[in-house]
């Protein structure tokens, strides 16, 4: 086995190796921030119609199986699933963006839950989730960036 002649640029071959899974993914489909809101506002309706209704249990079951066979086709089609603990640094901020966001559209939609008619209720998750994934989905773009370009 060879020893590294240059064991900086060793290690930043590895840390390149290491951040691919993050900075060299497919673009995420366009239709798929308004489907996940859409998946969000029917997981919503079901728990505000159904909640008490046989059908509640057909309609969790549909929404988890649909869930369960997007995130097979993803990891298919992007060939992993990075992890939130190894992500380079500059994915740090994005991820705090979203646990932000993501606590923010909770709230909001709770209080939605609680205080407007049902159907608007529902509407606002989908909007939420759907504005909220969109704005995250650009600023990993920007991190992804960032990540490539300090790795040159």
């Amino acid at each position: 086995m060879e020893s590294p002649t240059d064991p900086v640029g060793a290690l930043r071959e590895h840390e390149r190796a290491a951040a691919l899974p993050y900075t060299e993914y497919p673009p995420t489909p366009a239709w798929y921030p308004p489907a996940v809101g859409a998946w969000a506002a029917l997981f919503l309706a079901c728990f505000l119609y159904l909640f008490r209704e046989p059908a509640f249990l057909f309609c969790m079951a549909g929404l988890l199986a649909l869930e369960g066979g997007f995130f097979t086709w993803y990891r298919r089609k992007r060939g992993t699933m990075p992890s939130l603990r190894q992500a380079p640094r500059e994915f740090n901020h994005a991820f705090r963006l979203y646990f932000g966001g993501l606590a923010v559209v909770l709230t909001v939609v709770a209080a939605a839950v609680l205080m407007l008619p049902r159907p608007v209720a529902v509407l606002t998750c989908l909007v939420l989730v759907t504005l909220g994934l969109t704005a995250y989905e650009r600023v990993y773009r920007r991190a992804a960036d960032a990540t490539r370009a300090r790795l040159r």
